[in-house]
């Protein structure tokens, strides 16, 4: 990578640098003649005689001379101001093209450190140089060449133009850039050095921030959060002071440049009025001059700030580079490289030393075999040199000394196309990526796009308009709207087939019971399936007949009714009886659709919501109002937080002053009706809905279905009929709400679902649908077993000759066992490395090699 940022723009710009220099040199004949022609409009046009005057061959008075000399002034002003915009246009473009291209590079870097460079590194020194620190790069590579090229083209006319008109003028503008052409470098100086200790000082700020939010459930666990938040007070008032010293020097910087600007006005005036009452210099030369020399501070300045910026960035570049540019980092071509080998035969170490760093993390002159389709165990525990043993035999690290091989091949020699797709590797530190079930477990098969999905039109246009970018910027021109997935790989034919074998693995790992139950809380869109839907209803309805039969289940659960008001559901179901057609908009959301706050204001709901939401907020402040936040009281069974608390004291105040000034704002009215919408009157016997109060929400809930909702399409109605893609699958089987004033309700009810969908055969397309459960940010949504057993799925996926698992289901328990049993069945005939701690469940294996402080001690 370029170590210099000049080197860096050259290498990849010089064909665009050029091109912008050329168009600059356009413009100074235009910008000449701009200075030259007001003074001729004033010395030859307005106060000359003797006329007419001979233009390209043609005669012209006064009056149209003064027109002619006017309007072309006129068209070299859109000329002069037309050339700027494309300049500008063209520079701004280069450097996003260019930014893009030096993101991508240093995100290629990332993926190319090896294993043991990101002990030394965090994400949180990372993330911010590739995204903020070099956002200053990109702003400044369309400038590099363009803007002294142009503003240095400027000053060169400009003050060619006074020397013309005087030397003695043109030696007056000059005076003070001699000596801002040395004090200002000399200040610079410092400024680029505090510049870059503050680049330094901020990564740290922000690796801090990383760790604590990593570790936040230790530092509340430890009570540690005065420590940390000491620690980030310093470096942050590090931060000030070096930013406090920048901004003295270049405020110092700022104002000597204006000062010198402002003294050579004075030596104009002084010289060029003298110069005029002795006869030697017209009054139009004068003025010609004087405001030659107002667009001449122009250049200069942004000639001085330009080297200022040059300074500031190239810090900004070379603080990246340095930390993007390890000496052993891999070459390109592991990573792009897509030709791959078979890797058969045997896994063998031949004297190999590794060193991760620390102690712990080393292997000391290894040497050992594992023959091709063996089932074998590395045993050790926890610093003994089992998981490095591990990953060298994944290729994830190299040998310090000695040799990695399969077969004949020198793992160290392979690419990742190779290492990828012929090993898996699950290692005791898994990670699930953010999104969806279906993404993780078929993550290992994505390795390049394999059918390109079928475009036309205005797609078609934008698709190529984005591999054209790609192309100008070194970025790849990857398809992801195309089939990633390598069913050939997986051992089968298609999707449906993919699916299939990931939902044997799943019950094989016993993580089939929770993509179920994730499955259930899913959305479901009926467009994708209509079968599936109708299954649904089917299942519904079958339910809803049990419900009828059985009094015992009956009284469990409350059903939707289009006549009769539901005490286990919210006010806002009970009211609405309709969800939003658009999966994105909530309930909450739903009140401030402007036909719903129009229908509130209609039936006078509005009012009498508001009223029962300051009820509610009344009756919740006299409660919990004095109950501390950690007693769980409040999450239990309070409508309001602990943060919200002085809030609703203040609208409860305003809502019972009795001069109501100035009364309650929108925002305030809207979160009462909020309050009043969340109300589920058989769990929050507040005393606020009585039967009257019931029948009016059932009728106005007529007045909604008719007036509104069968207008729209932008909410469904309740119908034992119909499908709701809003609510969950569970929600949609059930059509209704278990009974909340009977504990064992929900309980009994899951049983009876999990019983008709087994029936019915509904049990495996739910799953299919958990596939498509979302698990929140680095699967934070899952539990620390799920996300592991994700892991091993993904890995198994890959139908791999190879397959290293290390700490994986390491408990002696039945189910442990059973996985155990079922992994070695399921990768008979392949090689198989599992590494545990355990030497009981070593013995399983048909061979173990047992590691102490990173030497083989035992072969079993």
């Amino acid at each position: 990578m370029e170590k210099n940022l000049f080197g860096f723009i050259w290498k990849y710009s010089a064909k665009q640098q050029i091109f912008i220099i050329l168009v600059t040199v356009l413009t100074y004949p235009v910008v000449y003649f701009l200075l030259e022609l007001p003074k001729l409009i004033v010395n030859d046009a307005v106060q000359g005689d003797n006329f007419p005057r001979t233009v390209v061959g043609f005669d012209f008075d006064q009056i149209p001379y003064l027109l002619l000399l006017c309007f072309t002034f006129l068209f070299l002003v859109v000329v002069s101001n037309g050339l700027k915009f494309y300049l500008n246009v063209y520079k701004g473009r280069l450097g996003e093209r260019m930014l893009r291209r030096l993101r991508f590079e240093l995100f290629q870097r990332v993926l190319r450190f090896r294993l043991p460079h990101f002990r030394k590194v965090s994400s949180g020194e990372i993330i911010p140089m590739i995204t903020s620190e070099v956002e200053d790069v990109g702003g400044y590579i369309g400038e590099a060449f363009a803007l002294p090229a142009y503003q240095g083209g400027m000053l060169i006319v400009q003050l060619g133009f006074i020397f013309m008109q005087d030397p003695l003028l043109g030696l007056a503008a000059v005076s003070s850039y001699p000596i801002q052409g040395y004090v200002i470098p000399l200040l610079q100086r410092r400024v680029v050095i505090l510049s870059r200790m503050r680049v330094k000082n901020v990564r740290l700020i922000a690796d801090k921030v990383g760790e604590s939010i990593t570790g936040v459930a230790e530092i509340h666990a430890n009570d540690a959060a005065a420590w940390h938040s000491a620690d980030i007070s310093d470096r942050l008032y590090e931060n000030f002071k070096i930013r406090y010293e920048i901004f003295n020097r270049k405020f110092l910087i700022k104002f000597l440049n204006n000062f010198m600007n402002q003294l050579t006005p004075f030596f104009f005036y002084l010289i060029g009025g003298y110069l005029v009452i002795e006869g030697n210099l017209s009054i139009g030369a004068l003025l010609a001059v004087i405001a030659a020399y107002k667009d001449l501070a122009g250049p200069w300045k942004l000639l001085l700030s330009f080297y200022q910026m040059t300074a500031d960035v190239s810090v900004k570049y070379q603080t990246v580079v340095e930390n993007f540019d390890p000496p052993d980092i891999y070459d390109t071509e592991r990573l792009t490289n897509d030709d791959t080998v078979v890797l058969d035969g045997d896994v063998k170490f031949e004297s190999v030393n590794f060193s991760g760093g620390a102690a712990g993390q080393e292997v000391m002159d290894v040497s050992l075999t594992v023959p091709a389709g063996s089932a074998c165990a590395i045993v050790g525990p926890d610093g003994s040199g089992r998981s490095e043993v591990l990953q060298l035999a994944a290729g994830l690290v190299s040998a310090s000394t000695g040799k990695v091989s399969i077969g004949e091949h020198d793992l160290d020699k392979l690419t990742d196309a190779t290492l990828g797709r012929e090993i898996a590797y699950v290692g005791g530190a898994v990670h699930v990526w953010t999104g969806t079930i279906r993404d993780n477990l078929y993550y290992g098969l994505r390795h390049r796009p394999l059918v390109p999905p079928q475009r036309e039109g205005e797609d078609l246009k934008n698709y190529k308009r984005r591999v054209s970018e790609a192309k100008l910027t070194m970025n790849p021109v990857y398809d992801l709207g195309a089939l990633w997935e390598d069913f050939e790989a997986a051992g089968v034919d298609n999707e449906r087939a993919l699916d299939g074998k990931a939902l044997e693995l799943l019950k094989a790992v016993k993580i089939d019971n929770d993509i179920y139950r994730l499955g259930l809380q899913s959305r479901f869109d009926p467009s994708m399936d209509d079968g599936f839907a109708d299954k649904i209803l089917s299942v519904r309805n079958n339910l809803a007949d049990r419900l009828a039969k059985e009094p015992a289940l009956g009284g469990l659960v409350e059903l939707w009714h289009r006549d009769r008001f539901n005490s286990s559901a919210s006010l806002a179901d009970n009211l609405f009886f309709a969800v939003p057609s658009d999966p994105e908009i909530t309930m909450d959301e739903v009140p401030d659709l402007p036909e719903v706050k129009a229908f509130l204001s209609e039936t006078g709901f509005d009012k009498k919501l508001q009223q029962i939401g300051l009820k509610i907020a009344e009756t919740m402040l006299e409660l919990f109002s004095n109950v501390s936040g950690d007693s769980g009281l409040l999450g239990a069974y309070s409508f309001i937080t602990l943060d919200e608390i002085p809030d609703f004291e203040r609208i409860v105040r305003v809502a019972k002053s009795e001069q109501q000034r100035p009364g309650l704002s929108e925002a305030d009215q809207s979160r009462l009706l909020g309050l009043a919408f969340k109300l589920v009157p058989a769990r929050h016997r507040l005393g606020v809905m009585d039967d009257d109060l019931k029948t009016e929400v059932v009728e106005a809930r007529k007045r909604f279905l008719d007036g509104v909702v069968s207008n729209s399409d932008q909410f469904v109605a309740f119908d034992p009929d119909v499908y709701l893609p809003t609510l969950t699958i569970e929600d949609n089987l059930l059509f209704g709400r278990a009974r909340v004033d009977r504990r064992d309700a929900r309980r009994r009810i899951d049983d009876v679902i999990r019983a008709i969908v087994e029936e019915t055969g509904l049990r495996h397309p739910i799953i299919y649908a958990g596939f498509g459960y979302h698990v929140g940010v680095a699967g934070s949504k899952l539990s620390a077993g799920q996300r592991r057993k994700i892991a091993l799925v993904r890995g198994l996926l890959k139908n791999a000759k190879i397959t290293i698992l290390d700490d994986i289901a390491t408990g002696m328990t039945e189910d442990d066992k059973e996985l155990r049993n079922g992994l070695r069945a399921t990768l008979a005939g392949k090689t198989f490395l599992y590494g545990t701690s355990n030497a009981d469940i070593a013995a399983e294996f048909d061979q173990q090699f047992v590691f102490d402080q990173g030497r083989l001690s035992d072969k079993g």
